[in-house]
């Protein structure tokens, strides 16, 4: 029987998950980031501005998704900077609402507020009011618990920034994704492209996506990374049901245009890659160099019954990569 994982028959909508505006520390107002975008290629953004829920649906347009989302910090010693103790850990989320005008920010601490600009805090809604933060695997796990019941998907982000490691995050629970690349990260000289992380969750059981961002915080550092969200149109709860179910891949440069297994066999059709690459729970991999590297290629793999999830790699000659989620076999 063919199972289809990323559809060639629908579209696919280049997104950005994470992202700054002027209503937190970015330097781009919402409509100069929504032109931008467009400009170069986009149809979702979200909106992800520092602890708090901004409605921006009024961007959304039948070219363009606007995300409602935010992106909220625990941290060892919530009083202080992490630019004054630089070796402090932290955990950053981002929350990324089902519903485009659920602005109800859950698990709000007012230590975290001083994101909130003035003349934007009349758009700011925490009705459950002091959320007590606790940075450990439980305090975490408990946010992304009441995060999801409050109808939010939640993705772990940076974690190379952050300073944490797997004996950190392998603790936490209910997280819908992992950022596997950070393109401000990137900007600042820290390298934040780490399959790794992804495969250590993948290890300990938990199935969830990959995503690329930009986490722009300025023009510099936006289009680097993205995902390519396979959808049948444009509409919030088409793109929500997309990113729910993993029909998405990450990529900084290469492109997927369908995947699919049939007869144990695994058949991933792409463009701009100098090779694809399968990946599994153990150390069976295998290589596939392009026949047409400029051009579309499809590679065919084995599927072994005790590969226990496999993903696929494709990585063009300047070592740009687009990444699939995992597939649990």
């Amino acid at each position: 029987m063919k199972k289809i994982l990323l559809d060639s028959g629908k579209n696919f909508y280049k997104g950005n998950l994470h992202c700054h505006s002027t209503k937190s520390d970015g330097s781009m107002t919402v409509e100069a980031i929504k032109e931008h975008y467009k400009t170069n290629g986009y149809s979702v953004i979200a909106f992800s501005d520092h602890e708090h829920l901004i409605d921006n649906s009024h961007l959304t347009d039948d070219e363009f998704l606007a995300i409602t989302a935010c992106e909220v910090a625990i941290k060892e010693f919530p009083e202080l900077s992490t630019l004054k103790k630089q070796d402090m850990r932290v955990c950053h989320l981002n929350f990324y609402a089902k519903d485009p005008h659920n602005i109800d920010t859950p698990c709000y601490n007012s230590v975290y507020d001083h994101f909130v600009k003035d003349e934007f805090a009349h758009l700011i809604k925490h009705s459950c009011g002091e959320y007590d933060r606790r940075y450990s695997a439980d305090g975490i796990s408990e946010m992304i618990k009441t995060a999801n019941e409050k109808g939010f998907l939640v993705s772990y982000n940076h974690p190379r920034w952050s300073l944490e490691n797997a004996a950190d995050y392998l603790g936490y629970d209910g997280l819908w994704a992992v950022e596997i690349y950070n393109n401000e990260c990137n900007h600042i000289g820290m390298y934040e492209y780490d399959i790794n992380v992804y495969d250590d969750f993948l290890r300990a059981g938990k199935n969830m996506a990959c995503i690329a961002g930009d986490d722009n915080h300025r023009l510099e550092t936006t289009c680097g990374g993205w995902v390519m969200i396979n959808a049948a149109s444009l509409d919030y709860d088409s793109i929500i049901n997309a990113l729910e179910n993993h029909q998405l891949y990450a990529s900084t440069g290469p492109v997927i245009r369908g995947l699919y297994i049939e007869d144990g066999k695994a058949y991933l059709t792409y463009e701009k890659g100098a090779y694809a690459a399968i990946s599994t729970k153990g150390r069976r991999t295998e290589r596939i160099s392009a026949e047409n590297p400029c051009g579309e290629n499809t590679a065919v793999f084995q599927i072994m019954s005790d590969d226990g999830y496999v993903r696929f790699d494709v990585v063009d000659q300047n070592g740009n990569r687009a990444n699939t989620c995992a597939y649990f076999v």
